[in-house]
């Protein structure tokens, strides 16, 4: 036993290193008589995660210098280095060369499973657009959440904060004010930019590289329905069209078009164009409103074509709506170009025809 011991002794002093040097660079724990070893950047990060979650360091701010975090957590700089890697590997902070770490996100949440829908409005066609979106989804163990925005920037610069703060899974939105530019395209580019899967309905700003869209032929239902109306007889046509939104402004675009390709007269005057919600002081929308443009419009045309059917209309003069019928369900293409994107990585844009 003595000689045992005598072999042994001259490997003492290199046990002994070997066991300050994993104190120093690991966490060592026994447990039911096994070793186990975390290393001591995997511990950093967990702590500056829960930090960050803890808003000890809030979204949009840096952290720390990587010699202070050294200093104040008592590691070296390469663990350090390495605790920051493992935080840009998920979402938590990007990297600016010369200017720090900036925290982007607070890490996985439980949204982590769950994609936001963004809609202007909460009505029966909205609805069923999510509806569709909602039944593919849900299907393949996703959860969906709805959000209206009212068509409003400010409403929907809080929800994409939420998305980019709360890490959800993706993201299904028809931009608000869509026919002008978007406030809100640095959000929206944050989110691609950090591969967070993303469907545009009808359109997207045009400052976004490649987005997947999803939507109607909207010029080709403009052009269907004034020809239609053309071939009912009429030769003199007015409309009425949303101002703010693509999917009506392309529509009106394809009317246009089938006016002229007829060779009949286009009378600027009987063409109104509504904003998607009322500004401050100003009734677009109005009964009265609509009515006394109608008025005057029929003193000039026989037919009036109205694109938005938001837009509400008391019956005292005629107009005549789409009636054409979609190819396929809109919001039944969007979950499935998500689920697409989820699979393969990314998505192809669908532009769906209507039928006569």
């Amino acid at each position: 036993m003595i000689g045992m011991l005598m072999k042994y002794t001259n490997y003492i002093p290199i046990m002994t290193f070997l066991c300050y040097y994993l104190i120093d660079k690991c966490l060592i724990s026994l447990k039911n008589g096994g070793i186990f070893v975390i290393p001591k950047y995997i511990l950093l990060k967990e702590k500056l995660k829960q930090e960050i979650l803890e808003n000890k360091y809030s979204i949009d701010s840096n952290l720390p210098t990587e010699q202070q975090l050294a200093a104040m957590y008592q590691v070296s700089r390469a663990t350090v280095r390495q605790a920051l890697a493992l935080l840009e590997e998920q979402g938590i902070i990007e990297k600016h060369w010369g200017s720090g770490n900036k925290i982007i996100s607070k890490g996985i949440t439980s949204k982590s499973n769950t994609i936001m829908v963004l809609l202007p409005r909460d009505d029966q066609k909205e609805n069923s657009i999510y509806a569709e979106i909602s039944s593919v989804l849900t299907k393949n163990k996703y959860e969906v959440e709805f959000f209206e925005t009212q068509n409003s920037y400010q409403i929907e610069r809080k929800y994409l904060q939420l998305l980019i703060e709360d890490v959800y899974c993706g993201l299904i939105i028809q931009p608000a004010r869509s026919a002008l530019p978007s406030v809100n395209s640095d959000l929206l580019q944050t989110i691609l930019k950090r591969l967070i899967p993303a469907i545009f309905i009808a359109s997207a700003p045009t400052n976004l590289y490649s987005p997947t869209i999803v939507g109607m032929d909207y010029y080709n239902k403009g052009y269907m329905m004034a020809r239609r109306l053309i071939n009912a007889g009429h030769k003199s046509l007015g409309g009425i069209f949303t101002s703010d939104d693509y999917a009506s402004i392309t529509s009106f675009r394809g009317f246009l078009d089938a006016i002229r390709d007829a060779d009949l007269n286009i009378i600027d005057e009987c063409f109104l164009f509504c904003p998607s919600s009322e500004p401050i002081g100003v009734n677009y929308r109005a009964t009265s409103t609509i009515n006394r443009f109608l008025s005057k419009a029929y003193n000039f045309v026989s037919a009036i074509y109205l694109d938005d059917d938001s837009i509400t209309y008391d019956g005292t003069f005629p107009v005549y709506t789409c009636d054409l019928t979609p190819g396929k369900n809109l919001g039944r293409e969007c979950g499935l170009t998500m689920l697409d994107i989820k699979k393969n990585g990314n998505g192809k844009s669908i532009t769906i025809p209507y039928k006569d």
